[in-house]
């Protein structure tokens, strides 16, 4: 039901969007649900938000998503002590938060800081990877809470890899 709410998006290219789950004798399997944007295209989280709403995910079931996480490709820029992204070609903004990682060694520096130093460097086009916050728990949870947000409020991506770009 989410491979096809996923798929029927028009900036996903539903030839793209694969199911990837464990064969389990009972009706739930887990699995993980891979997709990518048409070319020239970028995915509008909040349309994706709408098309899950649209499908039977919103109401008593109880399927749930561990995580959504992104690469998202744009302009990367300080303000105090907040790094944000602007997507390219898009309205879509992130603001870029320390992931938690225990694998993280004591001293090291984290991906959010290691992009700070590279924005106050002169880096600003920055490819990101993270999981966005909110997209964790039951859908019909998830779905109320992304809901209650302001619709001009920028999604928090919790970093846990970055690339500068030229």
């Amino acid at each position: 039901m989410a491979r096809d709410a996923i798929a029927r998006q028009y900036d996903v290219d539903k030839n793209a969007v694969i199911l990837h789950c464990e064969t389990n004798s009972g009706s739930y399997r887990p699995g993980t649900i891979t997709f990518t944007p048409k070319k020239g295209k970028s995915l509008d989280l909040r349309k994706m938000e709408e098309s899950l709403r649209a499908t039977r995910l919103s109401g008593g079931t109880s399927m749930s998503m561990d995580y959504l996480e992104i690469t998202a490709v744009g302009e990367a820029a300080l303000a105090d002590k907040t790094v944000s992204l602007r997507v390219s070609g898009t309205g879509q903004q992130f603001l870029l938060k320390d992931a938690a990682d225990p694998k993280t060694k004591a001293g090291a520096k984290t991906p959010l800081q290691r992009l700070r130093e590279a924005v106050a460097a002169g880096a600003k086009w920055v490819s990101v990877t993270g999981r966005v916050d909110g997209w964790s728990g039951r859908f019909p949870v998830v779905l109320k809470g992304l809901a209650s947000r302001p619709p001009e409020a920028p999604s928090v991506l919790f970093i846990t890899d970055f690339e500068t770009r030229k």
